[in-house]
């Protein structure tokens, strides 16, 4: 299993590298010697000619051996548990030890090689609402690639018409094939986000991010509507 960590202009420690520490960071040729000065052996360089998440995506998953894939985000804030208290309420259990973390993925690797999918993803925000210890599956659902694990079989590729919401095009297109995608709930992961400049933001706009919501509502119609989020107003919403 390889754990994939796309980087871009942000040649610095990553807590998601720190936590997994056998992932590889694939990251622009220009950039190999900044990043590999941080973790040497443990960098590989992407042709400057791949431009973009998406290509640089594809371009992973073509130029490795690795049948199981994860895509991991480089700035990874924590993970762990939400757990049901016998008290009432909910408590946040951290989780810092690699081996469980990667046993987790193995296991969500297993669940969709049964079902002869392709795709599982975490949902990666901070609501614990959508956490459920006791409900640990969803099949309608999108998912995103800070966290996507992938049966690499060279049989799925993200459409490089989607300079963004490359994730969620990928999730539907799943779903519409093979009737839903595993969106595991019982594990959290949870990333910076918006608190870091660098990878997408360095080419995210406006226009860009529109024009890929405006692209989803139309492939997807029957999935997708325009919704402003008070983090961002390039969040969409699925309704199924």
């Amino acid at each position: 299993m390889l754990i994939a960590i796309p980087s871009k202009s942000r040649p610095f420690k990553s807590k998601s590298k720190d936590m997994l520490t056998g992932a590889k960071m694939f990251v622009p040729q220009m950039e190999y010697e900044l990043y590999n000065k941080i973790y040497p052996n443990d960098i590989v360089a992407v042709p400057n000619e791949i431009k973009g998440i998406t290509a640089t995506r594809n371009w992973i998953l073509n130029n490795v051996d690795d049948h199981r894939v994860v895509f991991v985000d480089d700035d990874l804030k924590k993970c762990g548990y939400w757990i049901n208290k016998e008290t009432g309420g909910r408590r946040f259990e951290a989780i810092t030890n690699e081996e469980t973390i990667l046993s987790e993925f193995e296991k969500l690797f297993d669940v969709i090689e049964g079902l002869d999918w392709k795709i599982w993803g975490l949902k990666t925000e901070s609501s614990k609402i959508s956490q459920h210890d006791e409900k640990p599956f969803v099949f309608m659902t999108y998912i995103t690639a800070s966290c996507m694990g992938i049966v690499n079989d060279k049989t799925i590729q993200f459409d490089e018409g989607y300079r963004v919401k490359e994730d969620y095009e990928i999730g539907l297109r799943h779903i519409e094939q093979f009737g839903g995608v595993l969106g595991a709930r019982h594990f959290s992961w949870e990333n910076e986000h918006w608190d870091k400049n660098g990878g997408c933001g360095d080419y995210r706009t406006d226009e860009i991010e529109r024009d890929a919501i405006n692209k989803l509502i139309k492939q997807y119609p029957k999935y997708v509507k325009s919704v402003v989020r008070k983090n961002s107003a390039y969040c969409i919403k699925l309704h199924f």
